[in-house]
């Protein structure tokens, strides 16, 4: 049997998380439950693709009838959770071909209603990863070497900081009051949504020593990252965290198609 030998955390978008692995053969892929939280899915309907595919609502996208391919591995990376146990995987023309096809399939609005979330996830995955590709070939044409998902996150770092957030402490640290005063929203609601980010969000400890020297009185207190705080931003839909999401992924309420002239121009699509 094929073995899983890496494993990692893929976050391309803030907030969604998925589990990665390479094979012993070199092959990139997901596991099922990570293509179905990339593409907002419920992972029994994905598995449930496998004996319906091609769906009547995607042929059209689909190049020659691909078919959905997937793969039973062993997990031996050591860092995984799901070490020693056998797990379903995607490679990445899989994903790459599910990913095309829903949002093909939103954008001339062929979707039933309880498909177009899918295809929403599947258009902002098509920007987002665009951007990155552009950036990263751009570095490394340039003879820089950088990696995927940090100049992913990077861009949103940057996004954070043209919206006019500001860091209290030195070395781009922030705090609570920091996010609560940006996103304008109640601590509460923030405790809550670290709460169930405490995984994959860290907080950085602050010394009495740095706080006092920064004006402060507390003896000891959480920062964080810009890089989490742009996770915390477009991870909640306050006012502030919709606008982000806008710039980051566009209004994919509005696409370009054709008219019936072959013209391209704007139209409104329902989400």
């Amino acid at each position: 049997m094929t073995k899983a030998i890496n494993y990692g955390k893929v976050e391309l978008i803030p907030g969604i998380i998925c589990d990665g692995y390479v094979l012993n053969d070199g092959t990139a892929v997901m596991s099922e439950r990570g293509t179905a939280d990339l593409l907002g899915m419920n992972q029994m309907a994905l598995n449930r693709l496998k004996t319906k595919w091609p769906l009547k609502t995607l042929k059209p996208f689909i190049d020659n009838d691909l078919p959905l391919k997937t793969n039973l591995v062993e997990v031996m990376a050591e860092n995984s959770p799901h070490k020693g146990v056998n797990i379903t995987v995607y490679d990445t023309k899989t994903i790459e071909t599910l990913i095309f096809a829903y949002s093909m399939a939103f954008v001339h609005r062929k979707l039933r209603e309880n498909q177009r979330h899918i295809g929403e996830r599947s258009v902002i995955l098509l920007k987002a990863l665009v951007i990155t590709a552009l950036e990263i070939s751009i570095k490394q044409a340039c003879g820089l070497s950088t990696n995927i998902q940090q100049a992913a996150q990077q861009n949103y770092v940057e996004l954070v900081k043209q919206f006019g957030f500001t860091c209290s402490f030195e070395n781009e640290i922030a705090t609570k009051k920091d996010i609560i005063n940006f996103l304008d929203i109640p601590a509460s609601t923030l405790n809550s949504f670290l709460k169930k980010r405490q995984d994959d969000i860290q907080p950085i400890k602050l010394d009495y020593q740095t706080i006092k020297a920064n004006g402060g009185t507390a003896t000891r207190m959480n920062g964080y990252s810009l890089e989490d705080v742009s996770k915390i931003a477009l991870g909640m839909d306050s006012v502030i965290g919709i606008e982000l999401k806008k710039q980051a992924f566009g209004n994919i309420g509005t696409i370009v198609k054709p008219n019936t002239k072959g013209e391209i121009e704007w139209q409104q699509v329902s989400a």
